[in-house]
């Protein structure tokens, strides 16, 4: 029988949309008897041992709740409603919903907080709606994992996130009681934005599980297993399509590269969400005479993720934009070389040539000849990248490591210890 602690740290988490990071990041907090979690958030996640709290866009679901919300929207958007309508129109051209979401929010949240009556309100970013919580804290500390994008780039909602998010972000910065962030390029940024230093913490988490991401010793049998041919190389994308990911781009390398390797294929992940980029991009490998050589599959669980690694010959991300991307630090573990997109975020961890490739996001030519120089190593430096790699993983963003420094410093910062 497990022993639960006479008083548990209370913590309310604050989560955006449906993120894997989110799940990982909450998860090692609900499976430890020391906390009492509660999460607010856009997204049914649904975690166990926890206080789920829902906002608008779930509740809408449920019949009584819209009555709620309704009754709500209709106190809300009298006079000080229709200004606070005109202003977001004004600022970022939000809809009549958002803005109405954005109301009903704020009062959900309020009512959420004064339930759950948390130690630390733990924000797992400022996108929306995290950043709401600030109408409602005063003596209750806060803690931010700043996403590299809410500091280096700005991640964007709509409306008056948008028009504010300079703001959102700076309160955020000298606000919070202390601050996560991975990548250094992020914490000089929250510098920036007025953050002192002995708030601000280079905790990796949730880091990489490295009972899950591994190498596997046979290649092919893992290829039999997903169903992809065991001849071929393959070329890993893990991240997504369009945008700044640069999907497009890998598409058009990927045809320079299949004239040196015509066997090669390229895997990318799907989503339902990104069909019609997949479409165009099918259209374009159609006209660049590579087709058969690029392949889709579709939702795969983060638990079956491993396998994929395993079965690649590189793993390739040429994001525009980033932070510490988990596509990188998993396939690492997994004795994977990697090719990453040549930004400030990722020079802390890749030196071109020494421990991976790295290439400018938008230059199809280099990613080419990146992709070609793994494929057509020589001089075994292919199998010392890889090695030098999981020995860093295993140094620095070990998952068994970094929980227990995230989840020291809440309880720290609960107990009214300094940061």
């Amino acid at each position: 029988m497990k022993r639960v602690p006479q008083y548990r740290t209370r913590v309310l988490f604050f989560a955006w949309g449906d993120s894997i990071h989110a799940r990982r990041r909450i998860g090692i907090f609900c499976e430890d008897d020391s906390f009492e979690v509660g999460v607010v958030s856009t997204f049914r996640y649904g975690f166990e041992n926890a206080s789920n709290y829902y906002l608008s866009g779930v509740l809408q679901a449920d019949e009584k709740a819209s009555r709620l919300l309704r009754l709500m929207t209709r106190c809300c958007f009298a006079l000080p409603g229709s200004l606070l309508y005109l202003a977001m129109r004004f600022f970022g051209g939000a809809s009549l919903a958002e803005c109405s979401n954005f109301v009903r929010d704020i009062f959900l949240i309020r009512r959420y907080i004064n339930d759950f009556r948390p130690d630390v309100v733990f924000l797992q970013t400022l996108m929306y709606p995290c950043f709401l919580s600030y109408f409602w804290l005063n003596k209750i500390p806060m803690i931010v994992t700043f996403w590299n994008g809410d500091v280096t780039w700005w991640a964007k909602w709509t409306g008056i996130e948008r028009a504010l998010k300079r703001k959102i972000v700076q309160h955020g910065a000298r606000r919070a009681a202390a601050i996560t962030v991975n990548s250094r390029a992020a914490l000089n940024a929250c510098l920036g934005y007025g953050a002192t230093e002995e708030k601000v913490r280079l905790i990796r988490y949730p880091g990489v599980n490295l009972q899950m991401f591994k190498p596997h010793l046979n290649r092919a049998e893992v290829r039999e297993q997903l169903g992809l041919p065991s001849e071929s190389r393959i070329v890993f994308c893990p991240r997504g399509l369009g945008g700044y990911l640069n999907s497009d781009i890998i598409i058009e390398a990927a045809a320079q590269v299949i004239k040196r390797f015509p066997d090669t294929q390229f895997l990318f992940m799907v989503r339902d969400d990104v069909r019609e980029v997949w479409d165009f991009h099918l259209k374009q490998a159609r006209e660049l005479g590579v087709v058969s050589n690029i392949l889709g599959v579709g939702n795969v669980p983060w638990e079956n993720m491993p396998l994929y690694y395993q079965a690649a010959d590189v793993m390739v991300s040429i994001s525009s934009n980033d932070s510490l991307p988990n596509c990188m630090l998993e396939a690492m573990a997994c004795g994977v070389p990697v090719i990453m997109g040549d930004i400030p975020q990722i020079s802390e961890w890749v030196t071109d040539g020494k421990n991976g490739y790295s290439t400018p996001p938008r230059d199809p030519f280099e990613l080419a000849s990146r992709i070609v120089r793994v494929f057509a190593d020589q001089n075994g430096v292919v199998d010392e990248i890889v090695q030098h790699n999981i020995g860093l993983i295993h140094r620095e963003v070990d998952s068994r490591i970094v929980a227990v420094a995230v989840k020291e410093l809440v309880h720290g910062i609960a107990n009214g210890t300094r940061v």
